[in-house]
C-alpha cells in the first residue's frame, strides 16, 4: 500500500466507471488511494444473486442504499434492508441474494483495494462473449476468490 499523502476525491453523483454485463460502477479504485480500499455501487436483479464464494485476500462491507439484502453463510442467514450494513471479514463463506421483487443496490468496499481488477477482467471477458468456467475459475484465483458452488 503506498502511505504517500493522498489528496482528497470527490466521486459526483452518477460517476465512476460503468461495468455493464456485472452492473458495478467503480467508484474508487486501490490505484487511486493508494491500495487502501475499493468501492463500488451494485445493483442486483429482483430474486438474483451470487452463489456461495470465498474472498481470500479482502473484507468485504456492504451498505444496503435500496431494496435488501440476504447473505447466506454456511449455517446462518443475515438479513439487512436499506440502510443496514454487513462486515464479512476475509475467508468468510457467503453468497448475496436480493429477496424482493425489486432492483437492489448496494455500496460495497473492499479493504484492501484490488478486487476491481477480478471485476475489470471478467467484464472484458463478457464483452467478448460467454464466460466459460474455466476462464471464471482462472480470473477467480488470481484474485483470491473461490467458488463453491
Amino acid at each position: 500500500m503506498d502511505t504517500s499523502l493522498q489528496k482528497p476525491i470527490v466521486v459526483p453523483p452518477g460517476s465512476g466507471k460503468i461495468l455493464q454485463f456485472l452492473g458495478v460502477t467503480h467508484k474508487l479504485t486501490g490505484a487511486q488511494i493508494g491500495g487502501a480500499y475499493y468501492l463500488c455501487e451494485a445493483e442486483f436483479a429482483p430474486e438474483r444473486g451470487s452463489p456461495l464464494h470465498i474472498h481470500h485476500y479482502e473484507d468485504e462491507v456492504i451498505y444496503v442504499l435500496e431494496g435488501a439484502i440476504d447473505i447466506r453463510l454456511d449455517n446462518e442467514k443475515l438479513h439487512a434492508p436499506a440502510g443496514g450494513l454487513v462486515h464479512l471479514p476475509k475467508n468468510v463463506p457467503h453468497a448475496l441474494y436480493n429477496p424482493l421483487k425489486t432492483p437492489l443496490k448496494i455500496m460495497v468496499c473492499a479493504i484492501p483495494g484490488g478486487l476491481e481488477n477480478y471485476f475489470d477482467e471478467v467484464e472484458a471477458a463478457l464483452q467478448r462473449g460467454p464466460l466459460d468456467d474455466e476462464t471464471h475459475r482462472k480470473i477467480s484465483m488470481k484474485y483470491g476468490i473461490e467458488w463453491l458452488e
